[in-house]
């Protein structure tokens, strides 16, 4: 029972929340982020005219009003509703499953219990409640909400706004810079002293100087016209608003031989923070350890770890996306996957860190698989925004990976100390 309280909250919040994600889809794409905060009271979609405060309350206004404005009368979608009420309904289930059911993330560090008559006992401590692990629970629920976002938005336009990602980027690596611990439910602490540690700032490192040199001009950016037509691209431009998007009235042809050029630039962006992760990697596996004396600071030092845990996982879910971009559109000379992906993954992986990315990035193609299959079948068959998929299998992955990660850690493990031995490192 002490649990409900906080569970009718957060149905309450998470409709509110709901209502602010209605604004964000129908605003962001036609009118960009300016529009957030202005006009900034709620309008009628058909009308514009402005809406009361007893007009906005979550759930309850769509019901009391029937579904219709009060102004024009003409139906408002039942999307809204929906998607305020499905929104109250995730954040409660996400505090059910966290602090009820404890299928969810672990500590990086098992803690060691006293001796007792059966000896020590290892404990790997699990979220328990609001007061204690309410930060990275909070992050959670951040996660959500702006995955629920995303997928409306490239369900609706085949578009996934950078700023989204980008914004869970930042909350991730900041969240994660503060709070970060050894014995923290979630945190993505990794050795500053490790190989996982020294890659991620190495990566880094590589990934800053290609953003300078794409800012000086060195680098030349991909598609600067914008990406190529999609199939459903017509079909987009009939819906309403479209006239307002403007990569749908623009967007760009390109030949197999062009598509290679664009693809190219790309691949030389990424050859720095590959080289700088690898040189990394390098010297962490053959310099002896008392070489790196300054290390023995950085290892004590809990933000660090953290913020490198962040930055490795944004970098891997990054880079697993924009691998299978460069090598699906090199194979079939159209491109595979839109570059909004490779922000979103780079986002969630700041969140939830490098394991869990790459498990939500190999869980994705199976739904969306099954997805375009039906269509297949049923002659609907057309491009699908992969957005969505990765949004599910990335809120999945939160609550998946720790027993995933029992099951093949023994094998891993294994496998990591047979290519030491192998590569011969100190």
């Amino acid at each position: 029972m002490s649990h409900v309280p906080f569970i009718v909250f957060l149905l309450v919040f998470g409709a509110c929340v709901g209502s602010f994600i209605n604004v964000v889809v129908w605003r962001v794409p036609r009118d960009g982020w300016r529009s957030l905060v202005n006009p900034r009271w709620s309008f009628c979609p058909s009308c514009r005219h402005g809406l009361a405060w007893y007009d906005n309350i979550p759930v309850v206004a769509w019901l009391m009003l029937r579904g219709r404005c009060r102004y024009c009368g003409k139906p408002i979608s039942l999307r809204y509703p929906l998607v305020e009420l499905g929104a109250g309904v995730l954040f409660a289930f996400y505090y059910v499953m966290l602090f009820i059911f404890h299928a969810g993330p672990r500590a990086p560090r098992a803690v060691v219990l006293p001796s007792t008559l059966f000896g020590e006992i290892r404990v790997e401590p699990v979220m328990t409640g609001i007061a204690a692990d309410w930060p990275i629970f909070a992050l959670y629920l951040l996660l959500i909400a702006v995955l629920l976002a995303v997928t409306l938005i490239d369900l609706e336009w085949y578009i996934i706004p950078v700023g989204l990602p980008w914004f869970l980027a930042a909350a991730g690596m900041v969240v994660h810079t503060l709070v970060d611990g050894p014995t923290v439910p979630g945190a993505l602490c990794v050795d500053p002293g490790g190989v996982a540690g020294i890659m991620a700032g190495g990566g880094a490192i590589g990934l800053l100087l290609s953003g300078v040199l794409l800012w000086c001009g060195v680098f030349k950016p991909s598609f600067p016209d914008g990406e190529p037509a999609l199939d459903v691209d017509e079909e987009l431009s009939r819906r309403e608003g479209a006239e307002e998007l403007p990569h749908l009235s623009s967007a760009p042809s390109f030949t197999p031989e062009q598509m290679r050029q664009q693809i190219a630039r790309e691949i030389v962006f990424l050859l720095p923070p590959l080289l700088g992760a690898l040189a990394a990697g390098c010297a962490a596996l053959y310099v002896k350890p008392f070489a790196l004396f300054w290390l023995n600071i950085l290892q004590q030092a809990h933000w660090l770890a953290g913020l490198l845990g962040s930055l490795l996982g944004a970098m891997t879910g990054a880079l697993l996306v924009w691998v299978a971009r460069i090598a699906g559109t090199l194979a079939w000379r159209r491109l595979a996957m839109g570059l909004g992906d490779v922000h979103l993954m780079f986002g969630v992986g700041a969140v939830i860190g490098a394991g869990p990315v790459v498990l939500a990035f190999f869980m994705a193609p199976f739904a969306a698989l099954a997805v375009h299959l039906w269509g297949f079948l049923g002659g609907k068959g057309r491009e699908l925004p992969y957005g969505p998929y990765l949004s599910l299998a990335s809120a999945a992955a939160v609550l998946l990976y720790a027993p995933v990660a029992d099951y093949f850690g023994p094998g891993l493990a294994g496998l990591a100390v047979v290519l030491r031995r192998l590569l011969g490192a100190a």
